[in-house]
């Protein structure tokens, strides 16, 4: 199968359509990076954001509820819609963290992507890799190194760790794969670093988890990288699984005692 015959399938899958919430989303991100919107700025009636965004009013208004939801408007009868009185990168986390969890599906169903293809990639890569591959392997694992407190350079590190290893296997078709997936591959990245840092102490394991990686493909050990690669991807599944369990808990808890003074405690007195 040639490349252009790969490409013809990856163009062929269906894209989902971004949800309703998720562009209001966008459109409010862009909004203040832009400087239109700021904290405490009014949001114009349902009315005219469905006609907007050209969808039904019902369809404005379950979006505004996700976004009350997660903290990002504040409905005020009467009064109208107000963004909260929050710092604009807070506000960006809220609204990234809210589409992770509306697309954990997707997310979940990328990592069994990456694990069929990375796993092999990494095989391949410790038996072809030439000094060049090594080379920009460890280039983004250095920036990968430097990225703890700046989060668009780890993820932009991370992606080209994977990338590089995909180059490194000396095969078109890997490498163009993994290009073609670059986009799905950046918002899964994005969201499963979120999940995993949110914990202290995980991003040292992260990246200690492609230091072994890289060091195996450089000592040509392939059985090892393949190995590697795939307890990576599915330590990221079991840890996201995690979050996500714990999260619901907490929502769980939070929708039945909506006041906290009214939440139950445990025997050792905490909430």
């Amino acid at each position: 199968m040639s490349w252009k015959d790969v490409k013809k399938v990856m163009d062929s899958i269906p894209v989902k359509s971004p949800k309703v919430y998720e562009i209001i989303f966008n459109q409010i991100k862009e909004s203040f990076i832009s400087g239109e919107l700021k904290p405490g700025d009014k949001l114009p009636p349902e009315r005219e954001l469905s006609n907007r965004f050209k969808v039904s009013r019902t369809s404005i208004r379950e979006a505004l509820r996700v976004l009350e939801i997660n903290g990002v408007i504040e409905i005020r009868p009467g009064d109208g819609t107000f963004i909260r009185q929050s710092a604009v990168q807070s506000l960006i986390e809220q609204l990234t963290t809210s589409i992770i969890k509306a697309e954990d599906n997707m997310v979940y169903e990328m990592l069994e992507v990456r694990r069929v293809i990375e796993t092999e990639c990494a095989f391949l890569a410790a038996q072809r890799a030439n000094s060049l591959d090594l080379q920009n392997i460890l280039k983004a694992l250095e920036e990968m190194a430097r990225s703890e407190h700046d989060e668009e350079l780890g993820l932009r590190a991370d992606l080209l760790f994977h990338h590089s290893i995909a180059q490194a296997t000396n095969n078109s078709i890997y490498a163009g794969l993994v290009h073609t997936l670059s986009d799905q591959m950046k918002n899964t990245i994005r969201a499963t670093r979120r999940h995993r840092f949110a914990k202290t102490g995980h991003f040292q394991e992260t990246l200690q988890e492609h230091k072994d990686i890289y060091y195996s493909i450089a000592l040509k050990n392939a059985d090892k990288a393949k190995q590697l690669m795939n307890a990576h991807i599915i330590r990221i599944r079991e840890q996201m699984a995690a979050a996500t369990l714990e999260s619901i808990g907490e929502e769980a808890k939070i929708a039945a005692y909506p006041n906290e003074k009214d939440q139950p405690h445990n025997v050792l007195g905490e909430k």
